[in-house]
Parts: C-alpha cells; structure tokens; sequence
C-alpha cells in the first residue's frame, strides 16, 4: 500500500527540485546540510544512505549554483558543509511545493487520522533505520 504513495511522493519531490535545477538528491542534501550545518559529505550521505562517491558530482552542482559552501574542516582532511541564504530559499520553496502536495494527498482524512498516520509512519521509520537486530 505504501508503494504507490511513495512514488507518487517521489515524483512530486522530483519535479518541484527539477523546477529549481536541482534533482531530488540535490534537495535532500540540502535538507539534511541545512538541519546540521558543519557535517561533511561523508556525513551527509550516511544520513541519506547515499553514495559517498556519487555525493562529490552534487556538491559540485549545489556549489557552483551558490547553494552550499565547503569550508577546510578542523582536521583539514574533510570539508563541512552550509548552506547559502540562497540555498535556504531555494530549500524552502521546494519544500513548500512538497508540503502543499503532502497536504493534498491527506486532506480527506480527519485531523486525528492525520496525526494517527504520521504517528504511525514515524514510527515505522524509526523501525527500518534501527540497526540490525532489530
């Protein structure tokens, strides 16, 4: 039952990022990166469960469009990473474009069910991200 709601999701996130030249990936990152600033790429793409390699290529793209900046870490062999006030907007309306879609889908559902199925849906998602033996 989820899967088709996911996708639906994940199509909405994909085109309110591409409307903003960015990919859904792209988005994420700066979601995560604006949560915590100061984490390096490493870090961020653990908490996406993301390729560490494939995170270089966008970086490189939300740098070059002036939405993050990478800074020397204290250690000097990894960089952290900000977002821009640039960044933040563009973060911002993406997720606007998301939440109105999100709202949308939930709007025949009672205030209760609502907070009945995000309750739900946190939890779940507390469940998978556990580490093994769970």
């Amino acid at each position: 039952m989820l899967m088709p709601i996911s996708r639906d999701l994940r199509r909405v996130e994909e085109a309110a990022a591409g409307r903003h030249g960015l990919t859904m990936w792209q988005y994420a990152i700066l979601a995560v990166v604006a949560r915590r600033p100061g984490r390096n790429q490493a870090e961020v793409a653990a908490a996406l469960a993301y390729s560490k390699n494939r995170i270089v290529g966008d970086l490189d793209h939300l740098e070059r469009a002036g939405l993050v900046e990478r800074r020397p870490g204290a250690d000097r062999r990894s960089n952290v990473l900000t977002v821009t006030p640039a960044g933040r907007r563009v973060m911002t309306a993406i997720r606007a474009e998301i939440r109105h879609h999100e709202d949308e889908l939930l709007a025949k559902l009672s205030a209760t069910a609502r907070r009945t199925f995000v309750t739900a849906l946190r939890t779940l998602d507390e469940q998978v991200r556990r580490p093994s033996g769970r």
